[in-house]
């Protein structure tokens, strides 16, 4: 527990000052930058590891559901311990213990000593440390930042979030291909770079003392954020809403890969044309704080619920391998000012006390029907055909569309971000 006395963020910048002049603010994105790009190191070199091993496509995504697995299983109770706990020793010890579980993959690998069991073991246990940081990160973010800033600060977030996604994996796989140790020990020195970042924070990170969670029972303190999330039109109508898209992008994804290798395109290609989104994705981080301050957060909402339907249905009827990739890339461009509107509005109305719980009760929303998307996808265009598929999810998302329209809980979000 932290000294209540220090609380106060003496030496705030002003709402047009770089973000980057805040020291604390500086630590805690280089922490967060490290991990993130430690882990999209893995999004490749663990499938590769595993496919260069078992040469078993089911082991891959063995890996990877397993540490989606272990994150779903502890970020409810994670988010709870941010609010009772230090999040300062949260935010350490969960990079820490992915550090040494990615270190025992370099061991093996180096000692060509390579199971399936091994590698799906350590998958799980990063995303039970994943589970359990995620909540004290974003928590210790609204410490860190002054409310006028907070836009910026998911902007720049986007950003960063956004070019990790089009390096990492690349790298990952460049790295692979020169030494299958290689990207596993990048990733191990990564997460002890985390470690680093967060400790050049100096202001604390709460909870403070009489401020923290009652010394409840766990299911009980995670039942007051779930409870706080209910009471809330707009968190009930964007926990339900995140997770529908959520599941209708993954789907939509999956469906962009099998249209393009319909067409005939390569597996180079394909990537390539993934790789689109992302640029998308990068260009709308980057005016992300223009398009949420001008653009009134209801408006954005609803504009991108009808953009899905658009995107859908023009995958199954307009030709060419490369369209495909510029429709993903106009999706992908307001997603990123989208959630700029949604996480700043968040991190406004909830107090500090349950800022932990409620961020990972809704990072758990968005995750929870995620799955159900390419599984749909897969099922859809195996009985009936991508194109039909895209239909079907065309008409899902209308439905997402209508709601958006109807709901009171979006009212809230009636004036731009600023």
């Amino acid at each position: 527990m932290e000294d209540a006395s220090r609380t106060a963020p003496a030496g705030r910048e002003r709402p047009g000052g770089l973000l980057f002049r805040n020291r604390d603010y500086t630590g805690w994105w280089i922490g967060d930058t490290f991990a993130d790009f430690g882990t999209a190191l893995s999004l490749v070199a663990y499938p590769l590891l595993v496919l260069a091993v078992t040469g078993s496509v089911a082991g891959a995504g063995t890996v990877q559901a397993a540490a989606i697995v272990g994150s779903l299983a502890t970020m409810l109770f994670g988010g709870a311990c941010a609010d009772r706990s230090s999040r300062r020793a949260l935010m350490i010890t969960g990079p820490i213990v992915q550090s040494a579980a990615v270190g025992t993959v370099v061991a093996a690998v180096m000692a060509d000593q390579v199971a399936l069991g091994h590698l799906a073991a350590v998958g799980f246990v990063q995303g039970l440390a994943n589970g359990m940081t995620q909540g004290a990160q974003l928590a210790a973010l609204r410490r860190l930042v002054p409310a006028e800033q907070m836009p910026t600060a998911w902007g720049q977030y986007e950003a960063r979030t956004m070019t990790i996604r089009l390096v990492g994996p690349a790298l990952g796989g460049l790295l692979f291909g020169l030494a299958r140790w290689a990207p596993f020990l990048i990733e191990a020195v990564a997460f002890l770079g985390s470690v680093i970042g967060t400790a050049l924070i100096r202001r604390p990170l709460g909870p403070d003392p009489g401020g923290a969670a009652p010394r409840e029972p766990v299911l009980a303190s995670i039942g007051a954020g779930l409870r706080f999330i209910r009471g809330n039109a707009y968190l009930r109508f964007s926990a339900l809403w995140v997770s529908l898209v959520a599941a209708c992008h993954t789907g939509l994804v999956l469906l962009v890969i099998v249209l393009v290798d319909g067409r005939g395109g390569s597996a180079a290609l394909v990537g390539a044309v993934s790789s689109a989104g992302a640029i998308g994705g990068l260009a709308g981080a980057l005016l992300s704080n223009r398009i949420a301050g001008r653009v009134p957060g209801r408006r954005l909402v609803i504009a991108v619920s009808w953009l899905i339907v658009a995107v859908a249905l023009a995958l199954g009827s307009v030709p060419g391998t490369w369209t495909a990739g510029a429709l993903l890339a106009v999706l992908m461009f307001l997603n990123s000012p989208l959630n700029v509107v949604l996480a700043a509005h968040e991190m406004r109305i909830v107090p500090d006390e349950l800022m932990g719980r409620v961020q990972s009760a809704m990072s758990v929303a968005a995750l929870s029907l995620q799955w159900l998307g390419p599984l749909t996808a897969g099922l859809l265009a195996s009985a009936f055909g991508p194109t039909a598929a895209t239909a079907v999810f065309a008409c899902a998302a209308a439905v997402l569309a209508v709601a958006t329209h109807l709901s009171r809980g979006l009212r809230s979000l009636d004036a731009p971000t600023r």
